[in-house]
């Protein structure tokens, strides 16, 4: 009878080390499939974001008085920062993540002069806008979107420009 009960238990760890054994297997998987977060799903994401702040800014009515146009159009460009921040940074090389912590900056740069741009708009600051509009056109981000592959956020017209 001891014999049985030993055998049975041994059995009995034995599944329970197998259960154990595929369930540590399975989390492996699960967890190395977690870092298969690529680039181009990040490009991807990205540029669904641009594009879709792009048709955002094209909805606002043509025609419309500049001050009104940029009341409309910076929350959109502040949105879609924000969205773009909030994705999370594939790995890549040390050149990929330079490009993009730049892009990001140039971003930032870009937001903050269209609130300039805005402001001077409405005061009727006519130095302050010819400097915010030089600033906007020599801005980096649509060559340091395309450097990294980003089509929708790195096209003249998009939103960032």
């Amino acid at each position: 009878m001891r014999g049985l009960v030993r055998t049975l238990l041994t059995v009995k760890r034995s599944r329970m080390h197998g259960m154990a054994a595929i369930t540590t297997t399975a989390l492996i998987a699960v967890g190395c499939g977690a870092s298969s977060y690529t680039r181009r799903d990040f490009i991807a994401r990205a540029d669904a974001i641009c594009a879709s702040a792009l048709r955002q800014t094209r909805s606002i009515a043509p025609g419309t008085a500049l001050s009104a146009y940029l009341s409309a159009f910076v929350p959109v460009l502040q949105s879609e920062e924000s969205q773009l921040r909030a994705l999370r940074r594939p790995p890549g090389t040390a050149q990929d993540r330079a490009i993009l912590a730049q892009y990001f900056a140039a971003l930032a740069q870009t937001v903050a002069e269209y609130r300039r741009l805005a402001a001077a708009v409405k005061n009727g600051n006519e130095q302050r806008v010819t400097d915010a509009e030089a600033a906007l056109g020599s801005s980096p981000v649509y060559s340091l979107a395309t450097s990294y592959g980003l089509s929708s956020c790195g096209t003249p017209g998009s939103t960032a420009v």
